[in-house]
Order: C-alpha cells, then structure tokens, then sequence
C-alpha cells in the first residue's frame, strides 16, 4: 500500500466563494477518508492479531489469565468495529469524494470567464447531490436495508 502525501491545491480566488465551499468539502471529504482507512486497518490488524494470539495463548497452555485477556482484547475489538464501523465511513466518505472531485476539476478548467452564475449553480448543486447521496446511503446503511430496497416513505 502506498502512502499517500496531499497534493497542494491552488487556493480558490477570493471572489469565488462556491469554489472555497467546494474545495473545503472536497478535503473534509478526503480527511475524513484516510481518517476512516488508518483506523479501519487498524482495527482489522488489531482483531487479526488479538485472535491469532488467542489461539496461541491457548495451543501453548499459557495462564488462564492470560488466555482470557487476550480473548478479551479479541472480543473488545470486535465491538469497537461495530460500534465505530470505520469501514462504513471509510467507503461513504471515499465515494462522496469520488463524486465531488470530477465536478470541482470541470469547474477548475473552465477559464475564469466563463466561470459565470449557471457554471456556478451546476458546482453547487453538485455538492448538494453529494451530500444527500451520502446522507440517504448512511441512512439506508443505519436502517439495515439494501440501496435498492423499499427503505420507507421519503426516498428514492
């Protein structure tokens, strides 16, 4: 895996205040992601080892007190994955941001002339369908329900 350094962006120009909106969801988006992937891996690893090491501590006959806490790190971990559900957060936020950046590049390439009020509300309205695409997938996710399931009255 490699490691990824943020790229310096260009700030946006000072009366372009839809860009600065854009580009402030755009990096919350990505810090939210690698936040998400650092502790997802680290919960995976975590779980992985606490569990090898269960078997271990047991195959080896080690002290109970030993064996049970190791057990007991296995189990805690397994909760904090659920609780935290760090992979879910992870994927929300990798696909908001995946959505979000095509739209800020089209905005970006335009020339500064021609980055009127339509190319304007097209960005916005990009972040807007962004967001609420990440919002109804969360829910959907916290209702227990699949994206193309009935998920109740008020969604699409």
């Amino acid at each position: 895996m490699l490691l990824r350094r943020p790229a310096p962006v260009a700030p946006p120009a000072p009366d372009d205040p839809v860009l600065a909106y854009a580009l402030r969801d755009l990096d919350w988006y990505a810090h939210t992601r690698d936040r998400a992937r650092r502790w997802h891996w680290a919960t995976e690893l975590g779980a992985l080892l606490a569990g090898a090491a269960t078997v271990v501590a047991a195959g080896i006959q080690a002290p109970a007190a030993v064996t049970a806490t190791v057990a007991g790190v296995a189990v805690f971990i397994g909760g904090f994955r659920q609780v935290f559900n760090h992979t879910e957060r992870y994927v929300l936020a990798a696909e908001s941001w995946s959505r979000l950046r095509p739209a800020v590049e089209r905005y970006r390439l335009l020339p500064e002339e021609e980055r009127d009020a339509e190319a304007r509300r097209v960005l916005v309205e990009a972040i807007e369908a962004v967001s609420a695409a990440e919002m109804q997938n969360w829910a959907v996710h916290r209702r227990g329900t699949r994206a193309g399931s009935d998920a109740g009255p008020g969604t699409v």
